[in-house]
């Protein structure tokens, strides 16, 4: 009997999260995995059932690697011989950035193709913390390592705005050639962005849109480009992940462990910050690493990393874990959005480090400091006093100021760590000399492109090209079945109440900056020393 055939209907809103999505009781905000989506299409594209893809994309929120990532896996399936068809609902820069990816692109006649290229934005927060008498005093090797420039200058320095500048081309040029596969040339390209934003008919008099039509009317051009039988089948009823039955039936095949570090590295578990953001804990890291190294049936670890860095102590704690598990397992660390500084020192021991073209990398530098709150004392008439027993007692009193020797004290230490742990290790796990790294060094941030030209990584790739690499170093024959197993920490209680309820509402009252630096406002109070991300851009 003929099997009917279907086209496999994937709807991709708001938020592409890296891990499991999680969720408070509170939640409404749409959350879709990224690795379910990689293999959705995956396993779509050589299903000779499905004849299609019907795409529709609205209000994406994933930061440029995650788009990179999916918007590979819809050329890998376009290039099966399955058209895609996909319906913008309202679209910018990223929703359009993955339907160029498409065979037919439709909008409704009153949307908006908001088309208008690529910006960066950097906030700066000295005025406001003069303003309350709080005085950063922070401390960096390296002249790109620019994460204090946010507390203590108004504007960007010139290596802080060399650094935006690189990464802004690089992330620019991915999204040109990204939409000549429509058969535009660069230039024409260039010109569109520059000519834009457009409405819906704009957008199709210059061939950027293949229609214009209602989404309720997509059904009806499917059916009419295969058939009146051809039915739709949506992509969680497509992918309902391993149940049961077929966890027990493919018990016995190899296994490949994943492992997410996400957000901020820091000591402890696993866990929300105060801001509401991921903190990567070192114990539970480290823990699953353990656990997947002892495993018997896990042939090869796959490192997800989507970090800014952090604490210098925890990623130095996790580096070791690392440099352990590999020699008896390989291990393959995939960049996403960022994976820069701490995030990048992890990955150092591994046996192959992948990246997006617009993963943002490297940021070999160190920092550490504290805020001096006294002149806020003063203004509020607090007054205090001191005993203490020792000459440096107050060194991490945020009520004095750092006394000479102190300052001079803390250049030595967090300079002996960039060179006698940061430069050392990056150069012993990427088989380069001191002198190369520390020129690719100093706080420098690059694109994954950038990284790959300095041997920063090996290849550019997304999380199935390191599925594919793991199973190569693990030797696991090409007609092999395996299962992809992802470790994921267990959730407080609290959390299912907690981590929708707070964070949108700090959202929209505070820009991102402001976040991220409570972020780093947490970790400078407990961390001797910080390997950070010198700045945190959001392209849009």
């Amino acid at each position: 009997m003929k099997k009917r055939r279907s086209y496999l209907e994937l709807s991709l809103k708001d938020e592409i999260v890296e891990g499991q999505p999680e969720y408070s009781i509170f939640s409404r905000k749409s959350r879709t995995a990224l690795h379910d989506v990689l293999e959705t299409l995956n396993r779509a594209s050589g299903d000779p059932k499905v004849v299609a893809l019907y795409l529709t994309l609205e209000s994406l929120d994933p930061g440029w690697a995650r788009l990179s990532d999916m918007r590979r896996a819809l050329v890998s399936f376009r290039k099966s011989g399955k058209p895609i068809y996909c319906y913008m609902q309202e679209g910018g820069n990223a929703e359009y950035y993955l339907a160029s990816a498409c065979n037919h692109i439709f909008m409704p006649p009153a949307a908006h193709l908001n088309l208008v290229g690529l910006s960066a934005e950097v906030f700066f927060l000295r005025d406001i913390l003069d303003r309350f008498g709080i005085n950063a005093q922070l401390q960096a090797i390296g002249e790109y390592k620019s994460a204090a420039e946010m507390f203590t200058r108004t504007g960007m320095s010139a290596p802080a705005r060399e650094q935006v500048d690189l990464l802004l081309d690089d992330s620019y040029e991915e999204l040109l050639h990204a939409f000549q596969d429509r058969g535009f040339s660069r230039e024409q390209v260039a010109a569109m962005i520059d000519a834009g934003p457009y409405t819906a008919r704009e957008a199709f008099k210059q061939k950027l849109l293949d229609g214009i039509c209602y989404q309720d009317e997509m059904a009806d051009k499917l059916k009419e480009a295969f058939g009146k039988k051809v039915r739709a089948i949506t992509a969680h009823k497509y992918f309902k992940g391993d149940g049961f039955f077929k966890l027990l039936f493919t018990f016995r095949r190899p296994r490949i462990a994943v492992i997410e570090v996400l957000g901020h590295i820091d000591t402890g578990e696993s866990r929300r910050s105060q801001a509401g953001s991921s903190v990567a804990g070192e114990e539970t890291i480290r823990a699953f690493l353990d656990h997947a190294k002892e495993s018997r049936r896990v042939r090869a670890i796959i490192l997800r990393v989507n970090s800014p860095g952090g604490s210098g102590l925890a990623s130095d704690l996790i580096w070791r874990k690392i440099s352990i598990v590999n020699k008896t397992k390989p291990v393959v660390v995939s960049f996403g959005d960022v994976a820069a500084s701490g995030g990048y020192y992890i990955a150092t021991p591994a046996s192959c480090i992948l990246a997006e073209p617009t993963s943002v990398t490297g940021s070999i530098g160190v920092l550490a400091g504290k805020f001096v709150v006294r002149e806020l004392l003063n203004r509020l008439s607090i007054r205090r006093e001191s005993v203490q027993r020792g000459l440096h007692a107050e060194h991490d009193s945020p009520f004095s100021d750092f006394t000479q020797s102190e300052a001079e004290r803390l250049h030595q230490q967090i300079l002996e760590f960039y060179r006698e742990d940061f430069v050392r290790k990056v150069a012993d796990g990427r088989k380069l000399n001191d002198g190369d790294v520390d020129q690719v060094g100093r706080g420098r941030v690059w694109s994954g492109i950038r990284a790959r030209q300095h041997k920063l990584i090996d290849e550019i790739g997304g999380f199935l090209e390191a599925v594919q690499k793991a199973r190569e170093l693990a030797h696991i024959p090409p007609a092999k079945k395996t299962r992809v197993v992802h470790y994921y920490r267990h959730r407080k209680l609290w959390e299912r109440f907690m981590p929708d309820f707070r964070f949108p509402i700090m959202a929209k009252l505070l820009p991102h900056s402001a976040l991220d630096a409570v972020s780093m406002l947490e970790q400078l109070g407990k961390q001797a020393v910080l390997l950070v991300m010198p700045f945190r851009i959001r392209i849009r």
